[in-house]
């Protein structure tokens, strides 16, 4: 039998919600505020990192939100986007202003990988087949005048 109305959300101190199995209701869950002084700090340099975004020209914030479009957010449900600008540069600035270095107006530059400067593989593997085949290798010192050790 379905009941016609279902209560969801809070009332009082519980909280009302319908699941696959039918009503539910717990009491409600205040976390704690330590207000500790790390914490504090932590929630100032965010705000301070958040407040200075809008002090950026226009142009800086386009330079941040290019620069986010090659980075990825973090996996959820399996899937990933790219960082926005604002949040790619909320994330730079908290991760410096945190450990006591200065904020960045624009996007750290990521240096390219060099790239190797090696021959093909296949062009080296058959340089050194053809070097084995051509020249026996040198015998090693002490061995030119002594018999072969016997079989048995």
């Amino acid at each position: 039998m379905k009941v016609p109305y279902t209560k969801s959300g809070k009332c009082g101190d519980t909280v009302w919600q319908r699941n696959r199995y039918g009503q539910i209701s717990y009491p409600a869950f205040i976390p704690a505020n330590p207000r500790s002084p790390a914490q504090l700090l932590v929630r100032g340099n965010f705000g301070s990192v958040s407040a200075r975004w809008r002090t950026l020209t226009e142009s800086q914030r386009v330079s941040w939100c290019v620069a986010g479009r090659s980075k990825k957010t973090r996996r959820r449900l399996g899937q990933c986007w790219p960082l926005p600008g604002f949040n790619y540069f909320v994330k730079t600035n908290l991760w410096l202003v945190n450990r006591g270095q200065p904020q960045v107006d624009l996007p750290p530059v990521e240096p390219q990988p060099p790239r190797p400067d090696l021959p093909l593989l296949s062009h080296a593997l058959f340089l050194q087949a053809y070097q084995f085949r051509t020249a026996s290798p040198p015998a090693p010192p002490g061995f030119a005048n002594r018999a072969p050790p016997p079989g048995g």
